[in-house]
């Protein structure tokens, strides 16, 4: 297999050069010489028009600035027209960026913010609740890495750069994806492979609650830690149980250590938020949780203060089928229950502190 360049330029910036180097060739200059880029190019910059509503637009110039004004990619169609293209794979969006940067079109170009469009172009991966708060956002729309691996599909031409960028991102969808057929009576989920799973879980809960089989208050995220130890990534269900100085959540951790068990390499855990750091609360409530699921529960190995507390190990929730594989819907079920029932234990649990 020959070297993929996308392998060594993993940063945004490769990835704002090559947005643009693709953008360029939307120029007739290029149709003889390079057909396939062009009509490629064509092709991108129409599925760009489409998903800012301007399907029909007919263009007459296009301008690309990169890193103008500290905006990843500026493209800007017949003078009148501005795409702002956020360019992302491993970070997320800062707060307000994305308004920060309209705010500096409309001023620079002394334009109206209806000319102004913004596109989140994200390969990496993010959670379902991120991406909807981004689309909420002022003619703001968002191109991930399925939809763009379907653009990219299209291109027939022999550009090794194209074909490199298109099959990098194949390489990375296959990671997320692989724990699907692990047997996982033997091994354990990888780092990336704990994405994807999270990645599916995002898509089963919503299906459960459009169902009406999961609270609809129930709020769920999942995000990337970095601590001294390599980090961890948590899936965490922030609003299950919540009083005047404490509550209550429940949080899927996994470490970038991979473990041979799986279920120690993906933790369901009873976690306690205390604005006064009180430890004593996980002592009351352990007790209050093993009275009620019995040996379901364990103890970690020790209780530590601070605002985030561990009070309890949730056993045996995963499921699986009779090969090995990790059966998503029946384990997001499980975890529904256990909300669910957490919620039963309000009035035992509202007074400990």
């Amino acid at each position: 297999m020959r070297p993929n360049i996308f392998k060594f330029a993993t940063s945004e910036l490769s990835q704002d050069a090559f947005i643009c180097y693709v953008l360029e060739y939307y120029k007739d200059i290029f149709k003889e010489k390079h057909p396939f880029e062009n009509k490629f190019a064509k092709f991108f910059v129409g599925k760009i028009l489409k998903k800012i509503g301007l399907e029909d637009f007919k263009i007459n110039t296009l301008e690309i600035k990169k890193q103008f004004m500290a905006i990843d990619i500026l493209v800007i169609i017949n003078n009148s027209i501005y795409v702002i293209i956020e360019d992302k794979i491993f970070t997320s969006e800062r707060k307000n960026q994305m308004n920060e940067y309209r705010e500096k079109v409309i001023n620079f170009y002394k334009t109206h913010e209806s000319k102004v469009y913004c596109i989140y172009y994200k390969t990496g991966d993010e959670s379902s609740e991120n991406i909807a708060l981004i689309q909420k956002e002022k003619n703001t729309v968002t191109i991930l890495r399925n939809e763009i691996i379907n653009i990219f599909d299209k291109y027939d031409g022999v550009n090794i750069i194209f074909q490199d960028y298109l099959s990098n991102l194949k390489d990375i969808q296959a990671e997320r994806e692989f724990f699907k057929s692990k047997d996982l009576r033997e091994s354990s989920f990888t780092w990336q492979e704990v994405i994807g799973f999270y990645n599916e879980l995002d898509k089963t809960f919503v299906t459960l609650k459009e169902k009406g089989l999961m609270p609809k208050d129930i709020k769920f995220n999942w995000e990337e830690v970095s601590n001294p130890k390599g980090g961890f990534i948590c899936y965490f269900f922030s609003n299950v149980l919540d009083f005047e100085e404490y509550g209550y959540y429940l949080q899927l951790e996994s470490t970038s250590i991979q473990e041979k068990n799986i279920q120690e390499n993906l933790k369901l855990v009873v976690k306690v938020w205390s604005d006064k750091k009180d430890i004593s609360l996980l002592y009351r409530g352990l007790d209050i949780l093993k009275e009620n699921y019995g040996e379901a529960i364990i103890k970690p190995v020790r209780f530590s203060h601070g605002s985030w507390m561990t009070q309890a190990i949730i056993k045996d929730y995963l499921v699986f089928n009779e090969i090995g594989n990790i059966n998503i819907y029946e384990t997001a079920k499980n975890i529904v229950r256990y909300i669910k029932s957490l919620r039963l234990l309000k009035e035992k649990l509202r007074n400990l502190s």
